[in-house]
């Protein structure tokens, strides 16, 4: 990409733990600062990514507070060092940053990012703009009184994964090295139902295991689920993991079982890595997964209909390569480093 970005400036306001939203923040600010953008960014202190980041971007560890009073001196604060750094756009992420954003001006302007749905504008007064990461995100903005000329559709991209790069060793995680490995990701939920898979381990045959990767509130629940199914040996929860890339390396198929996906950035890792993609027809996946072309779409909560399709991707060698490689073309075409990038410096930086 030719973009002359060199005396761009970009500072950050991200409040995020650690997530999919977080490694798409990591994986922006990275190839922004490959094209010379300079940036700065404000975070909660002990981030578990915040060294990664700070090899790109001048880091701010923030105390931020719920007081009234102390939200006034902490967005003056950060609004004084946004000005010094000398920024020309500030970008948000997700709409709890709304509240620290600076006033934008003639020489800085402000963006706000929504990787989920907007749930009102009353923290927005001084975001200019809305990035939105789905055509349905931007829809419901513009239906709940957002300008729609002040709101714009970007998407994700992905890294591709180093040629080099080695899968973990099943054994490492109690998985037969002949298994059939489905594997999913994300926070454990009520919308993201991964109780879906283990239901449907149940029907399956004993040679398919479940990987599934992340951590949260319904951890016990879906442990008793598995135990209750007798599939405890086949449900293997593998924690929260900084880098999924060998563990998506090590599978055989990506599920994305949720109700509500405002984008799912799991399937384009699951494209990323290779893998034929089984997702329930929520948002994101509905607009992301063109049916038996790059994937393979079944209704919401409807286990059934996520073992017929497990069933026939295990069953077909020829849909399994014809998921891989459509899915592979439409990552290269659409969800590209390059493509997206367009995008961000032709209106942010």
């Amino acid at each position: 990409m030719a973009t002359d970005s060199s005396s761009q400036k970009l500072a950050h306001i991200h409040l995020g733990v650690d997530g999919g939203a977080e490694r798409f923040f990591l994986r922006l600010s990275g190839a922004l600062a490959r094209r010379g953008v300079r940036q700065i960014a404000f975070i909660r202190p002990g981030r578990p990514w915040r060294d990664e980041l700070a090899q790109h971007c001048d880091v701010r560890e923030v105390r931020f507070s719920r007081s009234h009073f102390k939200r006034h001196v902490i967005r003056w604060n950060i609004s004084r060092q946004i000005r010094k750094f000398g920024a020309t756009a500030t970008l948000g992420w997700m709409s709890p940053a709304s509240k620290w954003m600076p006033k934008p001006g003639p020489n800085m302007r402000t963006f706000l990012r929504l990787g989920d749905f907007p749930d009102g504008f009353r923290t927005y007064g001084n975001v200019e703009q809305l990035i939105g990461n789905t055509p349905e995100i931007i829809r419901q903005a513009v239906e709940m009184g957002w300008p729609a000329d002040r709101a714009h559709m970007i998407s994700n991209f992905v890294d591709p994964l180093p040629e080099d790069l080695e899968p973990v060793n099943r054994a490492d995680f109690g998985t037969p090295q002949e298994a059939t490995v489905l594997i999913a990701l994300g926070r454990f939920v009520q919308r993201k139902r991964f109780d879906l898979i283990i239901k449907a381990l149940e029907k399956l045959p004993d040679t398919v295991h479940a990987w599934l990767i992340g951590d949260g509130e319904l951890m016990d629940e879906l442990k008793t689920l598995a135990a209750t199914l007798g599939v405890t040996e086949r449900t293997h929860f593998l924690g929260w993991q900084r880098d999924p890339s060998p563990f998506l390396k090590a599978a055989d198929i990506l599920v994305c079982p949720s109700d509500d996906e405002p984008l799912g950035n799991v399937v384009l890792e699951g494209w990323n890595a290779g893998l034929p993609v089984i997702a329930t027809a929520s948002q994101g996946p509905s607009w992301l997964i063109e049916h038996g072309k790059t994937g393979l779409l079944v209704d919401c909560g409807d286990v059934e209909g996520l073992v017929g399709a497990l069933r026939g991707v295990m069953g077909s060698e020829s849909l399994e390569n014809q998921l891989i490689l459509g899915a592979a073309k439409c990552l290269d075409d659409r969800y590209s480093e390059d493509h997206t990038l367009i995008s961000y410096l032709g209106i942010v930086a």
